[in-house]
């Protein structure tokens, strides 16, 4: 799927600049939880912006579907060191590797949920990633991104 949410990206930038992507440390201070800013500017950049510029019929603004996998090959987090799979096993990193991004990205989706940035509209099931609404707008956005997900993904 190329990128092509750019007015999307804007929002979450602007959320981020509200305090919306902040995290507490140890130490009590606040900080930006850069790790959730990508994630969720790469599900932005993933999906189709609001209102919808193609009009396409099947696909909701703001819906990403994309799956962990695809999130975590983007990143690099599924990519290692020739001289590391020698001495560990290829096989064995590879599946370290896949279990610690799978882990880290569905914290990062729990996180976001509890800012109210996304929304699980459906869940995971036989093989179907789950669906998640970007809930980057304003109040009556996002009631419109819901309503038009119903009508679409019924």
């Amino acid at each position: 799927m190329e990128a092509m949410g750019y007015k999307n990206i804007t929002k979450v930038y602007e959320k981020a600049s509200q305090g919306k992507l902040l995290k507490r440390r140890d130490n009590g201070v606040w900080t930006l939880d850069s790790f959730a800013l990508n994630v969720l500017t790469y599900m932005a950049a993933n999906t189709y912006d609001y209102p919808n510029p193609t009009g396409n019929e099947y696909r909701p603004s703001r819906y990403y579907d994309g799956g962990w996998k695809k999130i975590a090959k983007s990143f690099g987090l599924l990519s290692y060191d020739a001289a590391l799979a020698e001495q560990v096993g290829d096989e064995t990193l590879a599946k370290q590797r896949e279990n610690t991004a799978r882990t880290r990205i569905s914290r990062t989706w729990a996180q976001l949920i509890e800012m109210g940035l996304i929304r699980r509209y459906k869940g995971a099931y036989l093989g179907e990633n789950a669906g998640y609404l970007l809930m980057i707008g304003d109040e009556e956005e996002n009631a419109d991104i819901i309503e038009n997900a119903r009508e679409i993904l019924q």
